[in-house]
């Protein structure tokens, strides 16, 4: 993955974070239809095991206070609030495994 004008960063990142939004919206879907599926099933509701798998996320947050609310500077006629949060799915690592594929076998 060196700067040989076919792989540059910027291409490289746009295609991770694309792999990231796109494996994550296919995670969030998939948890939705399996919890659904689990209600009709009658296996463990809206709160079953393969739901909880697509769905469960791992989160970091930057700019949160202890008490969970995000940074405040207040500059009395402007306030500033800083927060970020990054929630990473199963299916957005395959996601990005598949964009970057995908980017390898690409041309511009």
């Amino acid at each position: 993955m060196g700067n040989n004008g076919n792989n540059s960063v910027g291409r490289i990142i746009v295609f991770i974070v694309l792999g990231l939004i796109f494996g994550s919206i296919l995670g969030e879907s998939l948890g939705w239809l399996f919890g659904h599926i689990g209600t009709l099933m009658n296996a463990g509701g809206e709160d079953n095991v393969v739901r909880n798998f697509f769905l469960k996320a791992w989160e970091f947050k930057l700019g949160y206070s202890e008490d969970g609310n995000p940074l405040l500077i207040d500059l009395y006629m402007v306030q500033f609030n800083f927060g970020f949060t990054f929630r990473l799915n199963i299916v957005g690592i395959v996601g990005v495994m598949v964009s970057l594929y995908i980017m390898k076998w690409s041309r511009k």
